[in-house]
C-alpha cells in the first residue's frame, strides 16, 4: 500500500513538473526567444501535443521543413482530432509546396487541403480555420481545388458565428472574382460601417495588391496603418499593413522614404507574434531599401544584425550575398 501511494506521489510530482516545464517553453515561443524555447523542449519528456507543434514551428523558422512536417505527422498520429495540428500541418505543407516542382506540387496541394477541410470539421466555430479554407477556396486554381461555390458556401457558414470576418471573406470574393458591381457595393458598406477598423482597409489592400494594382493598394494600407487598434486582430492587421507598405515602396521602386518609415516603425512597435512577419526578414527588407537608396552604411548593419538574429539559413544566405556585394561597390 505504501509502495503504491509513492508511486503515485512520484507520478504526480512528474506530471507537475512536466506541465511547469511546457509553460516555461510556451511562454519562451510566444516572448520570441526560439532558442531558449527549442532547447526547454528537448529536455522534456511528454505526451503533450504542443511539444512538437512548438518544435514544428521552430524548425520552419530554421528552414528545416521536413523536421517540420515530421513532427506534426507524427503529432497526428498521436492526436489525430487535434485541429490546431491540421492548421498547423496546412502551414508546413504550403511552405514545402512553394518550393515543390510542378510535378509534385499537385500532392503537397492536395494535403494542404485536406488538413484545411479537417481543421474546419473539429473546430467549426473557429473564424481563424474558416476563412483560411475559404482564402484557399478563391486563390486556388480550379485544377488545385479552389472553388468559388465552396468559398460561397463557407462565407455563409462564417456569417452564423463571426459576421465582420464573413464580410471580409465576401470582400475578398468579390474582389478576387472580378465582380464589379458586388466588390463597389461591400466597399461602400465597409467605408460606412467599418472605417474605424484596420482589417477592412488592410483586406482590401490585399485585394488590389493580388490584382496588381499597387499604387490603389498603398492607398489602402495607408489608411489601416494609421488607425488605433483595441484588440489583437487589429493590432495585426495594423503591423501586417506597416510591412506590406515598405515590400510595396521596394516592388515600385519608389517612395522609399515611406516604405523606410513603415518598416522602422513595425520592427520598433510590433510585438512578438509567431504569426506576424519576422523581424529579421523585416530588416534584411529595409536593408534592401536601404541599398536602393544608396544608404550603404546602414544597409551593412542592418545586415549584419540578420547574421546575428536570424534562424533562417536561407536569410543568413540572402543577407552574405548581399553584404559581399556592397564589398565590391
Amino acid at each position: 500500500m505504501k509502495n503504491a501511494s509513492l508511486t503515485a506521489l512520484a507520478l504526480l510530482i512528474c506530471s507537475t513538473t512536466a506541465s511547469a516545464s511546457m509553460e516555461r517553453s510556451l511562454a519562451a515561443f510566444e516572448k520570441g526567444d526560439l532558442r531558449l524555447a527549442h532547447t526547454l523542449l528537448n529536455q522534456q519528456h511528454t505526451t503533450d501535443y504542443q511539444k512538437p507543434l512548438l518544435l514544428a514551428r521552430i524548425a520552419l523558422k530554421k528552414d528545416q521543413d521536413e523536421a517540420a512536417l515530421q513532427h506534426i505527422e507524427n503529432a497526428l498520429a498521436q492526436h489525430p482530432n487535434n485541429p490546431e495540428l491540421y492548421f498547423a500541418h496546412v502551414e508546413v505543407v504550403a511552405k514545402i509546396a512553394e518550393q515543390a516542382s510542378i510535378f509534385s506540387v499537385s500532392g503537397y496541394i492536395k494535403k494542404l487541403k485536406a488538413s484545411f477541410i479537417k481543421a474546419v470539421e473539429l473546430a467549426p466555430d473557429n473564424a481563424e480555420y474558416r476563412t483560411a479554407l475559404i482564402k484557399f477556396y478563391i486563390n486556388a486554381p480550379a485544377l488545385f481545388g479552389g472553388d468559388k461555390q465552396a468559398a460561397l458556401a463557407h462565407i455563409k457558414e462564417l456569417e452564423k458565428t463571426a459576421p465582420f470576418e464573413a464580410f471580409l471573406t465576401r470582400l475578398h470574393l468579390a474582389g478576387m472574382s472580378d465582380e464589379k458591381e458586388e466588390f463597389a457595393r461591400l466597399i461602400a458598406i465597409g467605408q460606412q460601417s467599418f472605417a474605424t477598423d484596420p482589417r477592412f482597409f488592410f483586406t482590401l489592400g490585399q485585394v488590389y495588391r493580388e490584382r496588381d494594382q499597387n499604387e490603389q493598394a498603398l492607398i489602402e494600407l495607408r489608411k489601416a496603418a494609421t488607425l488605433k487598434t483595441i484588440h489583437r486582430q487589429q493590432e495585426k492587421a495594423r503591423y501586417q499593413a506597416l510591412v506590406l507598405i515598405g515590400l510595396l515602396s521596394k516592388e515600385l521602386g519608389k517612395y522609399h522614404s515611406e516604405g523606410e518609415a513603415a518598416l522602422r516603425k513595425y520592427l520598433e512597435e510590433a510585438p512578438y507574434y509567431y504569426d506576424l512577419p519576422d523581424k529579421s526578414q523585416v530588416k534584411f527588407r529595409l536593408a534592401e531599401l536601404a541599398i536602393d537608396s544608396s544608404k550603404t552604411p546602414m544597409a551593412k548593419q542592418l545586415l549584419n544584425e540578420v547574421l546575428t538574429e536570424t534562424l533562417s539559413n536561407q536569410l543568413q544566405k540572402k543577407a552574405r550575398s548581399a553584404l559581399r556585394k556592397l564589398a565590391r561597390t
